[in-house]
Order: structure tokens, then C-alpha cells, then sequence
């Protein structure tokens, strides 16, 4: 059996760690490592961490570089043949979610992905991953739904000091470049949160996509599709500065409902 670490990364988040901690310790999968890193928190995060220390396997809280500096330590910390991060505010779908997907793993695969859920204050958006052929459009799914080899995060770590908000895709689209093999499961992995870097810094982290994709596909076909996406994100960001958060979440939902998009 394949053993499987989960790592989460937390900041003085008292308010999301709970949740995160309860779904990854309620998971049946057998061969499970967890392992919590956390960036030296001033809240109450680090004695809310405390109360499940019986079931967390390493647990440290010292200062680090943000997101992606102490996701490379929790790779470095971690034994499993596989890593997934559940950071806080993320969590697993439902309790037999890892042993779902394990349950459908292929020879051969290295990074191994599924679907996943938005959570939104007012409602929840169920969204299916893409086939990995359309990396070079973005993300073919969330990071919280992505379980990966141990040991490509360890001979490529997250390169956050050229990639501030999009390491995680620099580190998944070169390895698709690399011809690595991934798989698709149909089951929903995680959920998680919606507010995340990539979407309230959304054109940065488009502008970054665009650039990693270019270091290999320099086409017209690439410029083409970003230049649109981001002038698409522009627009967005109009009613959503316009309208407050309540209102254009409103506006989301109708959207969604209207063009045949999964809410809940």
C-alpha cells in the first residue's frame, strides 16, 4: 500500500485550522502521515494545532519565507511515497477520499488528480478537472485536489522566489512538458475555501501563468489566449469592486446557474 503524507501549512488562521485538521484526521486510508507546518502564528492557531498533536505526526511552528517556502519544508519533513498539501482552510471531500482515489491508482502514475468544490460564503461551486492536455490554458485542477510523488517535489522544489503566486502551476506544467505521467480520477478530492492568492491577486497570477507557459510554447496561439483571459479578469473585476463581496457572489451563483454551471 502506498503511503500518502499530507501536509498543511498554516498562518494565523484560528479561524479555518480546525476543519482542516478534523478532515484529514477522519480520513480511513491506513498509511497516512500528517504532517503540520506552521509559520511561527502569534493567534491562536498553534494551541488549536496542539490539541490534536496525538494525531498529527510532525508538527513544527518556526518563521519561514510564505506559502510555498514552507510547502518545500513539509516535502523535506515528509516520508510518504506521496504528498498532497491540505492547507488550512482546505479539506479532504469526504473521510474515504484518499482511499478512493489510491483505490484507482496506475502503474506508472506520478502526479495523480481529481475534482473538486468552492466554497463560497453564500454557495459552493462543484467544479470538474480538465485532461492535463489543456495545462498550457492554467490549472487543470486545484492544488488541494493534487497528490504527487514524494520525490519530484523533492528534485523540484517550489520555485517561489521567481514564482510568487504561481509556483504550484510552474512546478505542474514543467513537469507535463517533461512528459510525467499523470492521471485524472473522476472523484471529487477536496474542498476549499474560495479568497485564495490566485484569485484576489487574479491578474498577477494570470500575467505569471502567461509567462511560464511562454518559457515553452512561444506561440501566437498562447499570447492570443492570455491577452484575452486577462482582459476577461479585467472586466470581471469591475462589478466585483462595484457590488461588495455579498452582492457579486449573488451575481456568481445566478451566472453559474444560468450558463449549466455546478452549485450548490
Amino acid at each position: 500500500m502506498q503511503k500518502v503524507s499530507v501536509i498543511t501549512i498554516s498562518f494565523n488562521c484560528e479561524l479555518e485550522i480546525e476543519p482542516t485538521l478534523k478532515s484529514v484526521i477522519a480520513q480511513d486510508y491506513p498509511e497516512l502521515e500528517y504532517i503540520v507546518v506552521d509559520g511561527n502564528s502569534s493567534d491562536k492557531t498553534p494551541e488549536i494545532i496542539s490539541k490534536y498533536k496525538n494525531d498529527i505526526d510532525i508538527f513544527v511552528s518556526e518563521n519561514d519565507k510564505g506559502i510555498y517556502d514552507a510547502m518545500n519544508k513539509g516535502t523535506q519533513l515528509a516520508t510518504g511515497d506521496w504528498v498532497i498539501f491540505m492547507n488550512a482552510g482546505d479539506y479532504f471531500f469526504d473521510h474515504e477520499t484518499v482511499s478512493k482515489v489510491f483505490a484507482q491508482l496506475e502503474d506508472g502514475t506520478e502526479l495523480l488528480y481529481g475534482n473538486h468544490e468552492v466554497v463560497y460564503d453564500q454557495f459552493s461551486k462543484v467544479k470538474q478537472a480538465f485532461p492535463v492536455d489543456h495545462l498550457w490554458k492554467g490549472m487543470v485542477c486545484s492544488h488541494q485536489s493534487l497528490f504527487v510523488k514524494r520525490e519530484l517535489l523533492l528534485e523540484y522544489p517550489f520555485q517561489w522566489e521567481d514564482w510568487r503566486i504561481s509556483a504550484d502551476f510552474h512546478f505542474i506544467f514543467n513537469r507535463w512538458i517533461e512528459k510525467r505521467k499523470f492521471q485524472h480520477v473522476d472523484t471529487y478530492v477536496a474542498k476549499y475555501a474560495a479568497g485564495g492568492l490566485s484569485e484576489t491577486s487574479s491578474i498577477p497570477s494570470k500575467l505569471e501563468t502567461w509567462a511560464i507557459v511562454k518559457e515553452h510554447m512561444n506561440t501566437p496561439e498562447v499570447d492570443d489566449f492570455y491577452k484575452k483571459l486577462i482582459q476577461y479578469e479585467k472586466i470581471v473585476n469591475i462589478p466585483r469592486k462595484l457590488l461588495g463581496a455579498k452582492t457579486f457572489e449573488l451575481l456568481m451563483k445566478w451566472k453559474n446557474q444560468i450558463t449549466g454551471g455546478k452549485v450548490k
